[in-house]
């Protein structure tokens, strides 16, 4: 194979490629980066467990499982997967996962410290992160935060 180019998905209609395909020179490789789900839960886990710390007594026996009821969870799931044009954020979404923490924190499964207190501990390496006012946002979907309570409620019990 000669030359090769790499062309853009918005640059894909462009003269030159269009002369390509017709001359027969145009190859699409379709190699994606994706990250299976037990991986991303593993780098969750190992995010999250940066907090133990702050976790309350009622939920410091159950907070694995809470956590792995969260992944459970088609919808918080698509919260937490990677997003396809991410820059930062190639594991898993951290700005997904501020905001489960923050509702998290809500409900009771994490003490009431400070934002930027939860951001040193999950973010060490970084005076002030990007994340730290997610943790105040919560989730724009309805059904997510009743989600959560609903786990929280579950893994009380």
């Amino acid at each position: 194979m000669e030359h090769r180019i790499r062309v853009r998905p918005e640059d894909l209609y462009n003269e030159q490629t269009i002369l390509a395909a017709q001359e027969g020179r145009l190859f699409i490789d379709l190699k994606t980066d994706t990250i299976d789900r037990e991986t991303i839960n593993n780098n969750v886990q190992a995010y999250v467990h940066r907090i133990d710390s702050l976790v309350t007594r009622r939920f410091s026996a159950s907070i694995d499982a809470l956590w792995d009821a969260i992944f459970r969870h088609n919808g918080l799931m698509a919260v937490i997967m990677p997003k396809p044009r991410a820059r930062k954020c190639r594991d898993f979404d951290k700005y997904g996962v501020a905001r489960i923490i923050g509702i998290l924190r809500e409900k009771g499964v994490y003490e009431q410290y400070s934002d930027r207190h939860f951001d040193a501990l999950l973010e060490p390496d970084v005076e002030d992160s990007n994340f730290r006012k997610y943790l105040s946002m919560g989730l724009d979907d309805r059904q997510l935060v009743l989600a959560i309570k609903e786990i929280v409620v579950n893994a009380n019990v």
